[in-house]
């Protein structure tokens, strides 16, 4: 098996055509045919199913590209570091972020100290969904991203660094009611009308645990997917939501909402937590890869 061969199969993987996808690989259609065929033959599997217009990829397929992912990139980790000791930086980084990334680091500020510092290094952003960072990350889709965990989250080959944590607030509108109070149970706030995220986001899955956790139930009136959508449904008075501390004081209207903290009878309510994502190094690589120097970058804007 050649490194060409993960190659042609990762493209044919992405494009779904074997004319694009041999097109992007500045090859002929047939020579990106037979490499796939070489490579079924020697897996002993089925990689993609074959149709006139398009391609997909069979189980086995869904799981070997996820290896081959890991593989160009650990192989990509160690050209890079090797490339590097001349004194310049090359490499990539494909960087994956939350949505509520924004009051927890300056992002705009971040980018541009690693670009000025390392203009020689392939960068892209991505947002991306709780559920599949771990894998994007773990794939070498992704080289690094802040994610959102709800507990003590594990995943093999993958190294979780802590970076933030945030405790839950309640918030109202100003002209509600409730907005004459410093605290509320978390019982008392259970009856009242709630804006929510949608069931995929995190913090909506972090919130939905603590109400079965103590044996509650709420009514979800309004369900949105964009954060900022829900904190103006709030300061408009459509109902309350539970959010981390630091959304209430990034939003640019804090006059408009009103942060009650909440007590429970049984155990407090969890912080919401962030982590960074990358994958497990080989400390085997000599110097330090675009991963490092990411973090070093972002250590340095970190407030003592």
């Amino acid at each position: 098996m050649e490194i060409r061969h993960l190659q042609h199969f990762i493209a044919l993987a992405e494009v779904g055509q074997f004319t694009a996808a041999a097109r992007k690989m500045n090859i002929v259609q047939s020579g990106l045919s037979v490499t796939i065929k070489e490579l079924e033959l020697e897996l002993g599997a089925q990689l993609v199913n074959r149709t006139t217009r398009a391609v997909s990829l069979t189980s086995a397929g869904e799981l070997f590209l996820e290896h081959a992912r890991s593989s160009l990139a650990t192989l990509n980790d160690g050209i890079q570091a090797v490339r590097s000791q001349d004194g310049v930086v090359r490499g990539r980084l494909h960087l994956g972020i939350l949505q509520s990334i924004a009051p927890y680091v300056d992002l705009p500020v971040l980018l541009q100290k690693f670009r000025t510092k390392y203009p020689e290094v392939e960068f892209a952003v991505r947002s991306l969904n709780t559920d599949v960072i771990p894998a994007q990350v773990h794939a070498g889709y992704v080289d690094l991203s802040f994610h959102a965990v709800m507990g003590n989250e594990k995943w093999a080959g993958l190294k979780v660094i802590p970076f933030k944590q945030d405790p839950l607030v309640a918030i109202c509108s100003c002209k509600q009611e409730l907005a004459r109070l410093r605290s509320i149970t978390l019982d008392l706030l259970a009856g009242e009308k709630f804006v929510d995220l949608t069931p995929e986001r995190g913090l909506r899955k972090l919130l939905d645990g603590v109400f079965i956790d103590h044996n509650l139930k709420r009514e979800s009136l309004y369900q949105v997917s964009d954060v900022y959508m829900m904190l103006q449904f709030v300061a408009a008075g459509l109902g309350v939501a539970i959010i981390p501390s630091e959304l209430t004081r990034y939003w640019a209207h804090p006059e408009q909402l009103h942060a009650l903290r909440v007590t429970t009878s049984g155990a407090p309510l969890p912080k919401w937590r962030i982590v960074i994502v990358t994958r497990a190094q080989r400390r085997n690589l000599p110097g330090k890869t675009t991963v490092d120097r990411f973090l070093e970058t972002l250590a340095d804007m970190k407030v003592p």
